[in-house]
């Protein structure tokens, strides 16, 4: 009789462990994702691409007949490398008439890339940085070369000037020399007319 009870207790034992074990729950298991999902998400966190970047085809002829019109004060112009040895794969556009007027203990020579160049000038109100490209990003195709479409932008304490020549694509970034002088130290108008100062100075 005593074996019996005892049997009995066991088995009743054995059955209430095997519910307890089949009804319980990892909660780490519980929170884990599907498989896939890490990967869902991680896609859809990234940011769509823009534009991809084209090279321009550049109109060397009509830069070389202007570079013929150039100052004569401005015949030799200084060149530094940045990555590019030989000459600047789009025409070198530096402004008339500010050449001079830089601070002397400052000389900064423009310098040549691999897509193009930039030239950095300090004048009294501010900096301007000349930069040319052989490369478009707005539209995904080659640049017109309509130097009339320029695209003026100010920002805190500075202003660009976008627009395009021979097929290039040029920038004039302005950096404000007076930080709390207002929104930018130089107008449209001004911007635009140091832009078509600029003359070409070098070409292939």
């Amino acid at each position: 009789m005593r074996t019996l009870i005892l049997t009995t207790a066991i088995l009743a034992g054995l059955g209430l462990a095997a519910c307890t074990d089949k009804g319980s729950t990892d909660p780490t298991q519980a929170a884990a994702p599907p498989a896939g999902a890490p990967a869902d998400q991680q896609a859809t966190a990234q940011t769509p691409a823009g534009p991809p970047a084209v090279t321009s085809t550049i109109n060397w002829d009509a830069a070389r007949a202007d570079l013929a019109k150039r100052p004569a004060s401005v015949q030799g112009v200084t060149i530094q490398s940045a990555g590019n040895s030989g000459p600047p794969p789009v025409p070198m556009l530096l402004p008339s008439g500010v050449v001079s007027s830089q601070s002397a203990d400052r000389p900064t020579p423009p310098v040549v890339t691999d897509d193009g160049y930039f030239a950095t000038y300090h004048l009294p109100k501010y900096d301007a940085i000349v930069n040319g490209s052989n490369k478009a990003y707005t539209s995904g195709q080659p640049s017109t070369g309509n130097k009339e479409e320029m695209k003026f932008q100010t920002g805190e304490a500075s202003a660009s000037l976008s627009f395009q020549r021979y097929g290039a694509s040029y920038t004039i970034d302005f950096e404000c020399r007076e930080v709390d002088g207002g929104d930018s130290c130089i107008t449209e108008a001004q911007a635009k007319e140091f832009a078509n100062s600029l003359f070409v100075a070098q070409t292939q």
